[in-house]
């Protein structure tokens, strides 16, 4: 696995790419990168929640949401798809 940490690419980059967002309560959001406000707030697009059972914790719940705005402090961890990761960084 190749560390990007310290390359640094502009948010624009990211727009219209496919993220993987997980939630502080280990929700995770899949969804298309619309916009990034000016304090790291995130807005998704078709937006698929996939969550924990609350019944069963051995099963994941997934629903589809829609727009979703994401509040900064909220988010634990992001990931692009392979694709945007090759487009930005040139690499696979």
């Amino acid at each position: 696995m190749i560390n990007e940490s310290n390359s640094t690419v502009p948010c624009e980059k990211y727009i219209g790419a496919n993220f993987h967002v997980t939630v502080v309560d280990s929700r995770i959001l899949e969804g298309i990168l619309t916009v990034i406000d000016p304090f790291g707030n995130l807005l998704l697009s078709n937006v698929y929640e996939t969550s924990i059972d609350k019944f069963d914790k051995t099963k994941l719940h997934v629903r589809e949401l829609g727009l979703v705005s994401v509040p900064r402090e909220t988010i634990v961890n992001i990931k692009v798809d392979s694709r945007t990761y090759s487009n930005i960084f040139g690499k696979s």
